[in-house]
């Protein structure tokens, strides 16, 4: 018989070196690798031996499904195969593992043959899992936005295959609606093992080395946490970094309500995490300090909330508070509500200094807030529409 053309070409590849230079039993030995491979590959699972089979074929809901397992007669033949493969590590694998065997051709063809068979059956079988479908199940329109709901997803995702969905998920990025992805994104990157995260972040990394594109940017860093902002590739993340602190320093927002510098907005989260911190507090400050009152509205309708965490050097601190305190002497009712709204976010610090700085600001009778100690702080100006851009 000739071996090569009665089984599939990657089962061939895999024992031809051994089986034409006849170590026949190591050629058998191959062919087991290679079927415990397929497993593993198939059914996104880890795993070695019997307990591999067992988390591949068993089970009520099986990882892989032979047929539909709709009547008693698939569901035999689902668990007669799981019993059979047991039997391959147990008969065929393991002996030969553990002892010297010397095998013929005409066993070696037997063998093989069979596992070729296994194997063209367990490429056909039906997966539980696929990406397409897991895909659909992050952007149905039903798709709760909870940490608790991506954790039930995600926990459905065989651990060998989460690299895959997540590789899909951001190439799909720009299909759908990501703002619904909040608690999702998070969750998954926290579940790649730092492997998987590696080869997840260098598709990222290939993407923002080269593009211009503003959605193409915008949308890779809602598929990013800033906590692995520091994994991507240097070069993407410098060249990144440098065109999103070019647009907070042009960055305005105009009576009208429009935006200039939009792309920029997105970075607020991450410019804690950058390289260029202490460019990205320089250019805040600087819009805090500017005269025209749309650059500082800039900054409070998209940063004040995480300035502390950016601006963190004494010199910084001193000349941010200053121009905060500037702003607000100057009637500058945007920046007043920014810090109504977030200063009970703020350092113990840089509240005390405020409140100190803005003492005769502050309406006892219609204060903007309380700070801790009790004290009011400015007074309850209008509210304004801070919505992102887009």
């Amino acid at each position: 018989m000739n071996l090569q053309t009665h089984i599939p070409e990657p089962l061939w590849n895999a024992v031809s070196a051994s089986y034409e230079s006849e170590n026949f039993s190591h050629a058998i030995l191959e062919a087991t690798y290679f079927l415990g491979a397929l497993l593993r590959d198939r059914a996104g699972v880890d795993g070695d031996g019997a307990a591999l089979v067992g988390q591949a074929l068993g089970g009520e809901s099986p990882k892989l499904k032979l047929n539909f397992l709709q009547t008693e007669s698939e569901k035999n033949v689902q668990k007669g195969f799981e019993q059979i493969l047991r039997g391959i590590y147990q008969g065929i694998r393991n002996p030969r593992s553990h002892e010297a065997t010397t095998d013929t051709r005409e066993t070696a063809d037997a063998v093989i043959h069979f596992l070729g068979y296994v194997v063209r059956l367990l490429a056909a079988s039906r997966e539980t899992f696929t990406v397409d479908d897991f895909v659909s199940r992050v952007f149905d329109p039903e798709f709760v936005e909870s940490k608790r709901y991506a954790e039930l997803i995600l926990s459905e995702v065989p651990k060998l295959r989460l690299a895959d969905a997540a590789i899909a998920l951001y190439r799909t990025r720009k299909k759908n609606d990501l703002r619904k992805l909040r608690y999702f994104v998070p969750v998954l990157l926290d579940v790649l093992n730092p492997q998987q995260l590696t080869t997840y972040l260098s598709i990222v990394s290939n993407e923002l080395k080269t593009t211009t594109d503003d959605t193409d940017i915008r949308t890779s860093l809602q598929m990013l946490t800033p906590a692995v902002w520091g994994q991507i590739d240097e070069l993407p993340r410098l060249r990144i970094e440098n065109k999103l602190i070019g647009g907070i320093r042009s960055g305005q927002v105009s009576v009208s309500g429009k935006t200039s510098q939009a792309l920029a907005t997105w970075s607020n989260d991450f410019l804690k995490s950058f390289s260029q911190q202490s460019e990205a507090a320089s250019a805040l400050i600087g819009r805090l300090e500017s005269t025209d009152s749309a650059a500082r509205h800039y900054v409070a309708k998209f940063f004040m909330r995480i300035l502390p965490e950016v601006i963190t050097t004494p010199r910084q601190i001193t000349r941010c508070i200053r121009a905060l305190v500037a702003a607000v002497n100057a009637d500058d009712a945007h920046v007043s509500q920014a810090l109504i709204d977030v200063i009970h976010m703020f350092p113990e610090e840089w509240e005390k200094q405020l409140g100190k700085d803005l003492k005769e600001k502050a309406n006892d009778e219609n204060p903007g807030t309380y700070l801790r100690d009790g004290s009011p702080f400015l007074s309850s100006p209008s509210k304004f529409d801070d919505d992102i851009p887009f």
